[in-house]
């Protein structure tokens, strides 16, 4: 096995998934690959007196990459483990008018630059929030190019705070070698992510692969935490992403267990939790969680 790294090189960096993007490198199933990441605002903002309002769209959220996968084809599942994220020592923040979920309480821009210290954000100093550095964008390429701003089923811009250190991501492989790529770090994020940024900054993740050979049992974008599997979803509204990732979690759950139609439903309404993950991004967010241990499945993930 070998350890790969892969550059945030400007001229490499990119902002749509794509199958027409050239791969920055090549791995094996078992490599390491780590990914050095730039902020959602490809380090435009670097003081507060850099508003939004002067920095060049076009640029948001970059993705590093893509990386391809040796083995992958078309119909498969890529197992994304997440090794670890080092998160850089100052992160940014931005409130813009008209945009998020308070955009109409904004009336001017405000950036605002966080330090970090010994894992910590300081958003003043009485205000101190342990970090939790999370992944936003991470995703294989779709057969049609989709902007890196927007989630999809091939993952893209989910903006899930539970994509951290320990967690596995299952990606659809669309296109042969899956062409995984990632970016948008966040040194901690809540649910909903409502000021249309987290904690911004710039960093490196570190990721095993594994290809799972034609896998039609897992509900793809899926994650596995130590405590819980997740299943996601995006669309147009909430209640459209709701359903969808509960109708997953569902789908997940009839494929692993020998529980019927109906008792998953009752089994769901007792134990999944369906939440929001995002509401900012071009197609909003939904996950259902639910907890690891309570069911026996039939196939290991």
């Amino acid at each position: 096995m070998q350890t790969i790294r892969v550059s945030n090189d400007k001229s490499r960096l990119h902002y749509e998934f794509s199958a027409e993007t050239a791969p920055a490198a090549t791995a094996n199933p078992g490599d390491t690959i780590i990914y050095e990441c730039v902020d959602a605002y490809c380090n435009q903002i670097r003081d507060e007196h850099t508003l939004f309002s002067t920095v060049d769209r076009k640029l948001g959220n970059p993705a590093t990459g893509p990386v391809y996968v040796t083995g992958a084809e078309v119909g498969d599942v890529l197992k994304v483990s997440i090794q670890k994220i080092v998160p850089a020592a100052t992160a940014v923040m931005t409130a813009r008018p008209g945009t998020g979920l308070y955009g109409e309480l904004i009336s001017e821009y405000r950036s605002k630059i966080i330090p970090i210290r010994d894992n910590k954000a300081y958003f003043t100093e009485d205000i101190v929030i342990e970090l939790k550095p999370m992944i936003g964008v991470i995703g294989t390429a779709p057969k049609s190019p989709i902007p890196s701003t927007w989630p999809g089923e091939h993952g893209g811009n989910l903006d899930c705070k539970d994509l951290t250190s320990g967690s596995f991501i299952y990606l659809p492989v669309n296109v042969k070698g899956a062409l995984l790529s990632m970016g948008d770090l966040h040194g901690v994020q809540g649910d909903g992510e409502t000021v249309i940024c987290a904690l911004e900054m710039d960093g490196e993740i570190t990721v095993t692969v594994e290809v799972l050979k034609q896998r039609t049992d897992i509900p793809t974008p899926f994650i596995l935490t130590p405590t819980h599997y997740l299943t996601l979803a995006a669309a147009k509204t909430l209640d459209e992403a709701g359903k969808a990732a509960a109708f997953k979690m569902h789908e997940f759950l009839l494929s692993h267990t020998n529980l019927s139609i109906q008792e998953i439903a009752m089994l769901l309404s007792l134990q999944g939790n369906l939440r929001i993950t995002q509401v900012v991004n071009p197609l909003v967010g939904c996950c259902m969680d639910f907890p690891r241990g309570l069911i026996n499945e039939k196939v290991s993930l």
